[in-house]
């Protein structure tokens, strides 16, 4: 049998999802980083994908800034659908399964929601941000050989060991080092999700695709229900922190922009296609520790 030996192109290489997909990859991978593919300016994609000529596109590239959303939304809206777009129409001109990473902030204009959402649900962003990732959901289903791939709360370790503002476990870390008290909201509902997880039901989600046709879109989560409160409590817990983990109300917290009080992805739909079951949220968390652990060792 014939080995495909062309490349799987992933766009936002540099960033967390990006770059452990292209560790998995290896060789096999075509790393997209924004100096190769500026996805604000979706003229010049076609052109990189038609050369690539790639066996999938993995689009990891997205505009994630919440607040600042709200204020350029002009921008937001570039990279988030308007490339998404392109991507869409040079996947299929080269017929080739397009995979676009979307967002638990899809959801949550269901206040009242308790129950995790599934792939069938109505979306019902609260921000612009989530209003742009929805955009680009429907542009990636223009093109027929599509995943969405819904996800929550990315966390990983960086090479440089724990870094403030690159993630929610990162921050609290660094936080920890400067005071004995950390304030954290507990009043919304999510599924923070480790990255190597992800990236591994990604890659399994696009060899069924590539094997057996799948299309549609997809929920990758760690399993289980938390609130940051309880996702930072448990962090300190691990890492043997004496911090104080002190709880505030979303109402407390000023922002431009409302977040969903739950936005909890249900996985069965995937567990069920890749033929394994994720990870629970305290497994990922636990994972990360270790890996902290041993990068600070190092």
């Amino acid at each position: 049998m014939q080995v495909d030996r062309r490349p799987i192109a992933v766009t936002g290489s540099s960033g967390q999802l990006g770059g452990e997909l292209c560790r998995r990859l290896g060789d096999a991978a075509a790393p997209l980083s924004r100096r190769d593919l500026d996805l604000s300016r979706p003229d010049g994609l076609r052109a990189v994908i038609e050369r690539l000529r790639p066996r999938a596109v993995i689009n990891c590239a997205a505009w994630t800034a919440v607040d600042l959303a709200e204020t350029r939304q002009e921008e937001c809206l570039a990279v988030n659908a308007t490339a998404v777009e392109a991507l869409a129409a040079a996947c299929e001109a080269v017929d080739c399964p397009l995979v676009q990473v979307s967002t638990d902030y899809v959801f949550g204009a269901d206040r009242g929601r308790r129950q995790p959402y599934r792939e069938d649900d109505e979306p019902g962003p609260l921000g612009f941000y989530g209003t742009s990732k929805l955009a680009g959901e429907a542009a990636a289903k223009r093109w027929k050989n599509h995943l969405v791939v819904r996800t929550c709360g990315l966390y990983s370790v960086g090479e440089q060991g724990p870094v403030r503002g690159r993630n929610f476990a990162d921050t609290m870390l660094v936080l920890a080092r400067e005071r004995p008290e950390v304030t954290v909201v507990d009043d919304q509902f999510c599924a923070p999700s480790y990255v190597p997880h992800m990236a591994a039901a990604i890659l399994s989600l696009l060899d069924t695709s590539l094997s057996r046709g799948v299309t549609g879109t997809f929920h990758a989560v760690n399993r289980g229900v938390t609130t940051w409160h309880a996702f930072a409590s448990e962090l300190f817990r691990l890492m043997e922190l004496p911090v104080t983990v002190r709880p505030i109300a979303s109402r407390d917290r000023p922002s431009p922009v409302e977040r969903p009080t739950f936005s909890v992805l249900d996985a069965d739909k995937l567990e069920g296609v890749v033929g394994s079951r994720l990870p629970s949220w305290q497994e990922g968390l636990a994972a990360y520790v270790t890996a902290v652990r041993a990068r600070t060792a190092g």
